[in-house]
């Protein structure tokens, strides 16, 4: 009599190890608070790649932080001119954080980016009630040949694909696709946690100490049980990545 094999699917979730780890400038790296409004609590963190210039091929790519605090924030995006030039590019935007994740789609009052250039983007808060903390993650818009249109079947696909071509924006925001009420799903666990781990210890040692801390709230955040504290309701504005 004959054995039956079955064989079972997992769902397979891309590793983000870029090899092409391009030093991000003094703009962004090591910028923003590392601690929180409370003892213990995650400061804002970016959900991007800080101390190397992340990478896009979208026009209107999907930006996304953490925050364990709701409250306003103040969203700016920036084009380097030079290595040591930057230009503002729309109007500076006021909107609101949920504690928890919060994404937002380059807004359609905003000029889409181009090939080839690199940019910075900022949120800025004081929800703590002291001076305006600002964050800052540099990335560039590219048009590699290996990347087609294609339809995906599942998240983890899409994720998987994405990753493997170091597209970070687009493999976080295909992760996010499944979050619920600001809190992380697998996908997007393992692709923060990966982040973790790409981000580069380079600098005075007071920035190393830094990075090593931001490193730490990363993998905090990774955490698929982790609930910040302080959870409110925000507008869809932010709870649904605004402006699509």
């Amino acid at each position: 009599m004959g054995t039956l094999l079955l064989i079972i699917a997992f769902p397979a979730y891309a590793k983000y190890e870029p090899k092409d780890r391009k030093q991000a400038s003094g703009n962004s790296r090591g910028g923003g608070s590392r601690t929180g409004c409370k003892p213990g609590s995650i400061p804002l963190t970016l959900l991007a790649p800080n101390t190397f210039v992340g990478k896009t091929a979208s026009l209107r790519p999907m930006l996304a932080w953490y925050s364990s605090n709701p409250g306003k924030v103040q969203f700016r995006l920036y084009e380097f001119q030079s290595a040591k030039r930057v230009k503002r590019i729309g109007e500076s935007k006021e909107i609101p954080s949920i504690a928890g994740i919060n994404k937002l789609k380059l807004p359609n009052d905003y000029p889409e980016l181009t090939v080839g250039k690199k940019y910075f983007w900022q949120i800025a808060h004081n929800n703590c009630g002291r001076v305006p903390i600002v964050n800052r993650a540099e990335f560039t818009v590219v048009n590699p040949p290996s990347i087609v249109k294609k339809k995906f079947t599942t998240i983890p696909e899409a994720v998987n694909y994405y990753g493997e071509n170091e597209l970070w924006y687009e493999a976080l925001e295909e992760a996010l696709k499944t979050e619920a009420d600001g809190k992380s799903n697998k996908a997007a666990s393992v692709l923060i946690k990966e982040l973790a781990l790409a981000e580069i210890l380079t600098g005075s040692e007071d920035e190393i100490k830094i990075i090593k801390r931001r490193v730490d709230d990363l993998e905090k955040i990774s955490l698929p049980k982790y609930k910040p504290k302080n959870r409110k309701p925000a507008s869809g504005y932010s709870r649904s990545g605004c402006c699509r």
